[in-house]
């Protein structure tokens, strides 16, 4: 059977953006500590914590923390253009150091038993301009996701012995439980 998602992996970004305007980024602990060595930042002023109704994203998916007010999930702050880190030349600023999330980005994928891609399709998260130009390595995408999981599962993890902890606490002390003081 022909692989119909194949031609996808001639994705090519044009660069328009809107992949870094419009969607929040979800981040573990290791992304906030890639940016903050990179930009001298303090996680507080990397991070925000967001509202149910401020994502899409399933209740029932991990990553959804505890707090007094309320549950919310941890991403990259914004601004009023989108993320805090898109240049005025529609570039990242922190391109090398960006959330794994954002180097993955636009593929969603699936592997088989075999570590092969089974399937694989670009994400319409946003509207994305994209060209199907370019030369994309399935074995690259999947190291890209093979690492998001080292990142994930271990911080999904910490979530996890946070939301069972008796006391309520707030955002502040969620970054220290993570190491950021």
């Amino acid at each position: 059977m022909a692989k119909k998602w194949k031609h996808l992996l001639g994705f090519r970004c044009t660069c328009c953006g809107n992949c870094c305007r419009e969607p929040i980024v979800l981040v573990t602990d290791q992304d906030i500590k890639r940016i903050m060595k990179h930009t001298d930042q303090e996680a507080k002023d990397i991070v925000n914590f967001y509202k149910p109704s401020e994502i899409e994203w399933s209740k029932s998916k991990p990553g959804w923390i505890k707090f007094k007010k309320g549950r919310r999930i941890m991403g990259l702050r914004r601004n009023e253009d989108g993320c805090q880190y898109l240049g005025s030349d529609e570039m990242c600023k922190i391109y090398e150091h960006r959330p794994i999330t954002c180097r993955r980005y636009p593929y969603n994928v699936e592997f088989n038993g075999k570590g092969q891609v089974d399937f694989l399709s670009i994400s319409d998260s946003v509207e994305c301009p994209y060209e199907l130009d370019g030369e994309n390595d399935p074995e690259e995408i999947k190291a890209l996701c093979d690492w998001e999981e080292e990142e994930e599962n271990p911080y999904n993890d910490l979530v996890d012995k946070w939301n069972e902890s008796e006391k309520s606490k707030g955002k502040k002390q969620f970054l220290k439980y993570l190491g950021f003081d």
